[in-house]
Protein backbone atom coordinates (compact mmCIF):
# COMPACT_ATOMS: atom_id res chain seq x y z
CA UNK A 1 0.00 0.00 0.00
CA UNK A 2 2.84 2.39 0.82
CA UNK A 3 4.35 1.85 -2.64
CA UNK A 4 1.00 2.41 -4.34
CA UNK A 5 0.65 5.71 -2.48
CA UNK A 6 4.23 6.63 -3.32
CA UNK A 7 3.76 5.82 -7.03
CA UNK A 8 0.64 7.99 -7.17
CA UNK A 9 2.10 10.78 -5.03
CA UNK A 10 -0.66 10.31 -2.43
CA UNK A 11 -0.43 11.26 1.23
CA UNK A 12 -1.31 8.50 3.69
CA UNK A 13 -1.84 7.58 7.33
CA UNK A 14 -1.80 3.84 8.04
CA UNK A 15 -2.20 1.96 11.29
CA UNK A 16 1.02 0.27 12.36
CA UNK A 17 0.57 -3.14 13.92
CA UNK A 18 3.27 -5.07 15.75
CA UNK A 19 2.88 -8.13 13.56
CA UNK A 20 2.82 -6.34 10.19
CA UNK A 21 5.90 -4.13 9.86
CA UNK A 22 7.86 -5.69 12.70
CA UNK A 23 11.14 -4.00 11.82
CA UNK A 24 9.53 -0.56 11.64
CA UNK A 25 7.73 -1.16 14.93
CA UNK A 26 10.98 -2.19 16.62
CA UNK A 27 12.91 0.80 15.21
CA UNK A 28 10.16 3.14 16.38
CA UNK A 29 10.12 1.64 19.88
CA UNK A 30 13.91 1.90 20.16
CA UNK A 31 13.88 5.48 18.85
CA UNK A 32 11.24 6.81 21.24
CA UNK A 33 12.95 5.12 24.17
CA UNK A 34 16.03 7.12 23.24
CA UNK A 35 14.42 10.35 21.99
CA UNK A 36 10.76 11.27 21.60
CA UNK A 37 10.54 13.95 18.88
CA UNK A 38 7.44 15.61 20.36
CA UNK A 39 6.77 17.10 23.77
CA UNK A 40 3.00 16.57 23.67
CA UNK A 41 1.71 14.45 26.52
CA UNK A 42 0.62 10.92 25.45
CA UNK A 43 2.11 11.41 21.96
CA UNK A 44 5.29 9.80 20.64
CA UNK A 45 7.05 10.56 17.36
CA UNK A 46 10.02 9.25 15.43
CA UNK A 47 10.69 10.97 12.12
CA UNK A 48 12.30 9.76 8.90
CA UNK A 49 12.32 6.03 9.47
CA UNK A 50 13.61 4.19 6.41
CA UNK A 51 12.09 0.91 5.26
CA UNK A 52 12.27 -0.71 1.80
CA UNK A 53 13.24 2.50 -0.01
CA UNK A 54 10.53 4.47 1.80
CA UNK A 55 10.95 7.20 4.37
CA UNK A 56 8.08 8.04 6.69
CA UNK A 57 7.22 9.24 10.17
CA UNK A 58 5.98 6.84 12.82
CA UNK A 59 3.96 8.04 15.78
CA UNK A 60 1.71 6.78 18.53
CA UNK A 61 -1.00 8.11 20.76
CA UNK A 62 -1.95 6.71 24.18
CA UNK A 63 -5.60 7.36 25.00
CA UNK A 64 -7.12 6.79 28.42
CA UNK A 65 -10.91 6.90 28.72
CA UNK A 66 -12.96 5.53 31.60
CA UNK A 67 -9.89 3.89 33.11
CA UNK A 68 -9.21 2.03 29.84
CA UNK A 69 -5.98 2.67 27.95
CA UNK A 70 -5.79 2.24 24.17
CA UNK A 71 -2.62 2.72 22.14
CA UNK A 72 -2.71 3.76 18.47
CA UNK A 73 0.35 3.46 16.21
CA UNK A 74 0.57 5.15 12.81
CA UNK A 75 2.86 5.39 9.78
CA UNK A 76 2.56 8.45 7.54
CA UNK A 77 4.35 10.32 4.79
CA UNK A 78 2.87 13.58 6.11
CA UNK A 79 5.34 15.90 7.78
CA UNK A 80 4.39 15.08 11.37
CA UNK A 81 5.76 17.54 13.91
CA UNK A 82 5.10 18.86 17.36
CA UNK A 83 2.66 21.51 16.10
CA UNK A 84 0.42 19.15 14.08
CA UNK A 85 0.70 15.70 15.68
CA UNK A 86 -2.67 16.01 17.46
CA UNK A 87 -4.47 16.90 14.21
CA UNK A 88 -2.78 14.09 12.28
CA UNK A 89 -3.64 11.52 14.99
CA UNK A 90 -7.22 12.80 14.83
CA UNK A 91 -7.25 12.22 11.04
CA UNK A 92 -5.92 8.68 11.59
CA UNK A 93 -8.63 8.00 14.18
CA UNK A 94 -11.33 9.23 11.78
CA UNK A 95 -10.00 7.00 8.99
CA UNK A 96 -10.05 4.03 11.37
CA UNK A 97 -13.59 4.87 12.45
CA UNK A 98 -14.82 5.00 8.85
CA UNK A 99 -13.24 1.62 8.16
CA UNK A 100 -14.48 -0.10 11.30
CA UNK A 101 -17.91 1.46 11.56
CA UNK A 102 -18.57 1.58 7.84
CA UNK A 103 -16.79 -0.93 5.66
CA UNK A 104 -16.57 -3.56 8.39
CA UNK A 105 -20.34 -3.45 8.95
CA UNK A 106 -20.89 -3.73 5.21
CA UNK A 107 -18.53 -6.68 4.94
CA UNK A 108 -19.16 -8.63 8.14
CA UNK A 109 -22.46 -7.24 9.36
CA UNK A 110 -25.93 -7.13 7.91
CA UNK A 111 -24.88 -6.59 4.29
CA UNK A 112 -22.50 -9.59 3.96
CA UNK A 113 -20.61 -8.33 0.91
CA UNK A 114 -17.79 -10.81 1.34
CA UNK A 115 -18.66 -12.83 -1.77
CA UNK A 116 -18.56 -11.82 -5.42
CA UNK A 117 -21.96 -11.27 -6.98
CA UNK A 118 -20.65 -11.03 -10.52
CA UNK A 119 -17.51 -11.44 -12.59
CA UNK A 120 -18.05 -8.12 -14.38
CA UNK A 121 -16.30 -5.03 -13.02
CA UNK A 122 -19.21 -2.72 -13.77
CA UNK A 123 -21.71 -5.02 -12.06
CA UNK A 124 -19.48 -5.21 -8.97
CA UNK A 125 -19.27 -1.41 -8.83
CA UNK A 126 -23.02 -1.04 -9.20
CA UNK A 127 -23.65 -3.68 -6.52
CA UNK A 128 -21.31 -1.91 -4.13
CA UNK A 129 -22.95 1.46 -4.89
CA UNK A 130 -26.31 -0.05 -3.90
CA UNK A 131 -24.75 -1.41 -0.70
CA UNK A 132 -23.44 2.11 0.07
CA UNK A 133 -26.92 3.58 -0.49
CA UNK A 134 -28.56 0.89 1.65
CA UNK A 135 -26.03 1.46 4.41
CA UNK A 136 -26.64 5.21 4.31
CA UNK A 137 -30.42 4.70 4.51
CA UNK A 138 -29.98 2.27 7.39
CA UNK A 139 -27.80 4.75 9.29
CA UNK A 140 -30.43 7.45 8.78
CA UNK A 141 -33.04 5.07 10.19
CA UNK A 142 -30.83 4.04 13.11
CA UNK A 143 -29.88 7.52 14.17
CA UNK A 144 -32.80 9.64 13.06
CA UNK A 145 -36.02 7.66 12.96
CA UNK A 146 -38.53 8.27 15.75
CA UNK A 147 -40.06 4.88 14.96
CA UNK A 148 -36.74 3.09 15.54
CA UNK A 149 -36.15 5.10 18.73
CA UNK A 150 -39.63 4.19 19.97
CA UNK A 151 -38.81 0.48 19.59
CA UNK A 152 -36.05 0.99 22.22
CA UNK A 153 -33.66 -1.31 20.41
CA UNK A 154 -30.32 -1.53 22.17
CA UNK A 155 -28.28 -3.29 19.49
CA UNK A 156 -28.03 -2.03 15.91
CA UNK A 157 -28.29 -5.57 14.53
CA UNK A 158 -31.77 -5.91 16.03
CA UNK A 159 -33.18 -3.16 13.82
CA UNK A 160 -33.10 -5.22 10.62
CA UNK A 161 -34.57 -8.24 12.37
CA UNK A 162 -37.37 -6.14 13.91
CA UNK A 163 -38.19 -4.62 10.51
CA UNK A 164 -38.18 -8.02 8.81
CA UNK A 165 -40.25 -9.43 11.66
CA UNK A 166 -42.87 -6.72 11.27
CA UNK A 167 -43.07 -7.44 7.53
CA UNK A 168 -43.43 -11.18 8.14
CA UNK A 169 -46.09 -10.76 10.79
CA UNK A 170 -48.06 -8.16 8.85
CA UNK A 171 -51.80 -8.83 8.61
CA UNK A 172 -51.85 -7.41 5.08
CA UNK A 173 -53.10 -10.24 2.89
CA UNK A 174 -53.36 -8.61 -0.51
CA UNK A 175 -49.99 -7.04 -1.30
CA UNK A 176 -51.18 -6.05 -4.79
CA UNK A 177 -53.59 -3.53 -3.28
CA UNK A 178 -50.73 -1.59 -1.63
CA UNK A 179 -49.75 0.21 -4.85
CA UNK A 180 -46.07 -0.26 -3.99
CA UNK A 181 -43.20 -1.84 -5.82
CA UNK A 182 -40.96 -3.78 -3.47
CA UNK A 183 -39.20 -7.09 -3.14
CA UNK A 184 -38.90 -9.16 0.02
CA UNK A 185 -36.28 -11.93 0.16
CA UNK A 186 -35.67 -14.51 2.84
CA UNK A 187 -32.23 -16.10 2.83
CA UNK A 188 -31.76 -19.44 4.53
Amino acid sequence: MINICKDNKWKYIFNLKKDRLKTVYEIFTDNINYLNETNKENYYLSKNIEFNDNIFDVFKYVETKNKKTTIFHYVSNLNVKNSNIKQIVNMGRKRWKIENEGFNIQKNGTFNISHLCSRFDNALKIHYLFIQMAHTIRQLLEYGSLIIKSLKITKKEEISFKLIGSLISSNQTNLESLDLNFQLRFDT
